[in-house]
């Protein structure tokens, strides 16, 4: 009888220090009787010259949401991409998740006019085809470990997702149809977005060149360019407790509120929004006041917001929403541009003067995640930059090598 793995990802050991996210001496291989959970929107561009990109947010991270109502938290690796996710599941969830990207499917046609690609791909196939797919676990705070990726069966899952091959046909949902019991409880887009004056809010995007074999270098390297230049990865979140503030506008509450109540009438839907104004104007207060019930310390949930937030990231590339000064700024594309130049990596940035946050939350009190992405766009504008220059990569490599990334 095969021993289950169910366990696999919950058992692995910690990574402390972000500075360790591109070795890969820390990771390990994917079970092979495991899937590959991959989502993007089709053309999230154009949602975000529509002023439509927290509904782009909201949708991307709901797969996310209703498959860690599933299962315990902690023994499901993800990663949100802004417009996309990537999970990966045991065997026992494939059913279970086919019933979910069919449902946040139908949501995205009816509720925000978004398409949502998803596809569920065997880590069997990605590794029959002579591809990699390890994952680590990263203690990002003391109440949130998040999952890191290496290996080429990430961009190999993203190519099966986006390209129409007769042969990945049995991968793809191409069902919608929208199921009650779909569980989206928790996932909450309840606050403004979080400026900031006199720094910019740089989303950045970084692809070590494959084929120089030395990617773990590069990467190191990069992310000492940012510590001496803005002091990462401590001093760069975005997310500032001091400059959180909810937001209690119809408009501003709407992504979260045709999520939440989708499939119910319009009477269940009013009831939702008001009580999901009792909840924040509550929740001010009680942060306010520092409040402490016999559940929540809700003096901590501004800081452990911050904490417990992704604004640095790595799968198989370097993500990160940070802020820093302008002059810095320009500093680090001079420093990347010569890295470009000399092939040695790719990548897309940017700029924007806020950064955006959607929740997770399974408790009030330390238990709840946070998604980050920069505003008017952030990782979706900063990955056009980031195609151009791997394509121009790639070419340059075939003609002057004659190989392929």
């Amino acid at each position: 009888m095969q021993e289950s793995t169910d366990r696999f990802y919950v058992e692995l050991p910690l990574i402390s220090n972000f500075s360790d996210a591109a070795e890969e001496e820390h990771y390990h291989d994917l079970p092979s009787d495991w899937y590959v959970v991959a989502t993007d929107i089709v053309n999230s561009t154009a949602a975000v010259r529509d002023n439509n990109y927290k509904s782009v947010n909201i949708l991307g991270a709901s797969p996310i949401a209703a498959m860690l109502n599933l299962v315990d938290r902690n023994t499901i690796p993800f990663a949100f991409g802004g417009d996309g996710a990537l999970i990966c599941i045991p065997p026992e969830l494939v059913k279970p998740a086919q019933k979910i990207l069919s449902s946040c499917r139908n949501i995205g046609y009816e509720a925000y006019g978004l398409e949502l690609r998803a596809a569920i791909i065997p880590v069997s196939y990605i590794y029959e085809r002579g591809k990699s797919l390890k994952v680590a676990r990263f203690k990002a705070s003391d109440n949130y470990v998040q999952a890191l990726f290496m290996g080429e069966g990430i961009a190999y899952s993203d190519f099966i997702l986006k390209n129409d091959n007769q042969k990945h046909e049995p991968f793809h949902i191409r069902e919608s149809e929208f199921s009650p019991e779909v569980n989206f409880e928790g996932l909450e887009c309840r606050w403004k977005e979080v400026s900031h004056s006199e720094k910019e809010v740089i989303t950045l995007l970084v692809y070590a060149n494959p084929a120089l074999n030395d990617s773990g270098t590069i990467y190191g390297e990069v992310m000492q360019k940012l510590r001496e230049l803005f002091g990462f990865d401590f001093g760069t979140n975005p997310i500032d407790p001091t400059a959180l503030s909810m937001n209690i506008s119809l408009s501003g509450l709407m992504g979260e509120t045709k999520l939440r109540t989708f499939g119910l009438g319009l009477i269940d839907r009013w009831k939702y929004i008001i009580k999901t104004h009792i909840e924040i104007l509550s929740g001010k207060i009680f942060m306010k006041l520092g409040y402490k019930s016999s559940k929540t310390d809700w003096s901590l949930y501004k800081s452990d917001l911050s904490l417990n937030s992704d604004y640095r990231k790595f799968d198989d590339m370097l993500r990160v929403v940070i802020t820093g000064k302008k002059q810095k700024r320009q500093q680090l594309e001079k420093y990347l541009d010569e890295q470009f130049e000399s092939s040695n990596l790719a990548y897309g940035i940017h700029i924007t003067d806020a950064a955006m946050v959607t929740c997770m939350v399974f408790e009030y009190h330390r238990a709840h995640i946070h998604f980050v992405d920069g505003s008017d766009g952030g990782y979706v504008m900063a990955s056009r930059q980031l195609k151009e220059q791997m394509k121009a990569l790639e070419n340059s490599f075939l003609k002057n090598e004659g190989g392929a990334l």
